[in-house]
């Protein structure tokens, strides 16, 4: 109780310190950057690969890094008897269910081949490594009942599948049916991808914009630049937009919106299943005369500013660990979260990843602010070791990618993201300051 005392009261300094309560954003260091990495490692029947690299795929240095900032930060070197992660909305453990998911590998399962297979501190055997894998999906099994894990892994390393709604408190669910042997405490809390808003309203829009603009600082003359009107009727079940003999339309057969002439010839082109053109991320292919060359800063904006007709508020918006979008959601995320890490582990964190956020301007920001407001809350509310702050990519010119979630840590901890930065504030606009990014130029 006296150690929980001083680091609450340490905790207290560090918000004093840092100008009172709130929501501090910090520049993701790069140390962390590395660890929030995006995207999901595809491999229908992954339960049936060979080895560690089949697993892994094009994943491997991304789970290697994630390892060993894991390792680094809670043993140290190799200070400790044991790591307890539990990766929260893991991945189905049922590579055989009819879900889209199931031919997802749980990052659980990466992060253990990334262990056994990568050159680390903790393969000198004197850590113990225990891996859980929560999803909702999965069967609940008390500890001493097998899995049936389809790798040999080395003795030091250790991984389980437990079930886990993430809309509920968590330590009941894990004591229920003896899912962990001891108490549920972690020294980390992964929730990989968990803040991602990759859901997408503008497919059951109840109406459409009139007009999008196709801009570009490459190509500002080019023919799929310019102002397009909104076709009478949908093409393949979404919006199409005109401009001359030019159609902006969706193409089913290819996953992609294009600008196609009256020939069918793709003047530009960006890959991606979205129910709006203003939503494609591209990069963009367009057409140079010669070849289709990709476009970094081709996009396609909408005309008139403001929010877009399919745009909902925040608690109607699921983020990928299925908690609603609006701050008393994510706040209560946050608080079960906080209360399976371990405080007497003086290096216990909790990441909640946020990978990318599926919107217009006026969408992403809404969401991101939501964000902000939860971590500034749970700074506000907190009554343990564990503080709050966002992660924000400044590296990152596109506003999708700007939030790369929150981070639960202990301050001045090896988990604290300020310690990067020598314990200051660093210069970092946060979310809610709505600063605006200079827009593309015209098209002529």
């Amino acid at each position: 109780q006296q150690q929980q005392q001083q680091q609450h009261a340490r905790a207290c300094r560090w918000t004093r310190d840092l100008g009172g309560p709130g929501a501090p954003v910090c520049p993701t260091p790069y140390a962390l950057g590395v660890v929030c990495g995006r995207g999901e490692r595809e491999l229908p029947g992954w339960r049936r690969a060979r080895d560690s690299s089949e697993v892994l795929g094009p994943y491997a240095e991304l789970m290697a890094s994630t390892a060993r900032y894991v390792f680094d930060v809670v043993a140290g070197g190799g200070g400790v008897g044991s790591v307890r992660l539990l990766s929260a909305a893991d991945g189905v453990a049922d590579d055989g269910q009819p879900d889209a998911q199931a031919r997802y590998v749980p990052t659980s399962v990466m992060l253990a081949h990334a262990f056994a297979a990568s050159a680390g501190a903790w393969q000198n055997q004197r850590t113990l490594v225990r891996l859980f894998g929560g999803d909702v999906r999965n069967a609940c099994l008390p500890y001493w009942q097998p899995q049936g894990f389809p790798w040999l892994l080395p003795p030091w390393l250790q991984h389980r599948f437990v079930a886990l709604d993430n809309t509920r408190d968590l330590t009941p669910q894990l004591c229920t049916g003896a899912q962990c042997e001891g108490s549920p405490l972690f020294d980390v809390v992964l929730v990989r991808q968990g803040l991602c808003f990759c859901d997408d309203p503008s497919k059951t829009s109840p109406a459409w914009p009139t007009e999008v603009c196709c801009v570009s600082r490459a190509q500002c003359t080019g023919a799929a630049c310019g102002v397009y009107q909104l076709e009478p009727f949908l093409r393949e079940g979404r919006p199409a937009y005109r401009k001359g003999q030019l159609l902006l339309q969706w193409c089913p057969q290819r996953w992609e919106w294009a600008a196609l002439d009256a020939a069918g010839g793709a003047w530009a082109f960006a890959r991606g299943d979205v129910g709006h053109p203003a939503l494609a991320r591209g990069p963009w292919a367009v057409w140079d005369g010669a070849r289709h060359s990709t476009d970094g800063s081709f996009a396609c904006e909408l005309v008139h500013p403001g929010a877009p007709p399919w745009q909902r508020p925040p608690p109607q918006r699921t983020c990928c660990c299925g908690v609603a979008g609006d701050s008393t959601s994510v706040l209560r995320l946050l608080q079960r979260v906080a209360a399976v890490l371990d405080a007497r582990q003086p290096h216990s964190f909790g990441l909640l990843h946020g990978a990318w956020t599926n919107g217009t301007r006026p969408e992403v920001q809404q969401l991101h602010q939501q964000l902000e407001e939860a971590a500034r809350l749970f700074n506000e509310q907190r009554r343990g070791a564990h503080a709050a702050a966002v992660l924000r990519r400044t590296a990152a010119r596109e506003y999708w990618l700007q939030c790369d979630g929150i981070v639960l840590f202990q301050p001045s901890s090896r988990a604290d993201p300020f310690h990067f930065y020598g314990g200051a504030l660093p210069d970092c606009p946060a979310f809610s300051s709505q600063e605006q990014v200079a827009p593309l130029p015209p098209a002529l």
